[in-house]
């Protein structure tokens, strides 16, 4: 195995990332494992502090896992005008799944 020259640039963001979501090197690992990542949770944590290399396929599974992490992460989002109430400045949720639960608008228009 010899020295990837874009493996720093890959861990560097690897970690920022991570720290910018707030996840941990165990659910890092936890997830990268369950993709079937090849090596234990100390030699992650080795490789995240530039003391180990990794081979690139590790490195892109690391790098799966923490993406998929953090699309889970739940995000804020700016709600539009008909997912209020008359009377309450908090938004009401609108259901996704079932069309049918309310086919009327807040506004009094019909949904289409």
């Amino acid at each position: 195995m010899g020295f990837d020259p874009s493996e720093p640039e890959q861990r560097a963001m690897l970690r920022s990332a991570l720290e910018a979501a707030g996840i941990s090197v165990g659910d890092l690992w936890l997830h990268y494992f369950s993709l079937g990542g090849a090596v234990g949770e100390y030699e992650v944590e080795a490789y995240l502090q530039g003391l180990l290399a990794l081979p690139a396929l590790q490195r892109d599974l690391l790098a799966m896992a923490a993406n998929e992490l953090i699309e889970e992460i739940p995000r804020p989002r700016a709600p539009y005008s008909d997912e209020f109430t008359g009377d309450a400045a908090e938004p009401r949720l609108q259901p996704e799944a079932d069309e049918s639960a309310d086919q009327s608008r807040p506004d009094g228009q019909d949904r289409e």
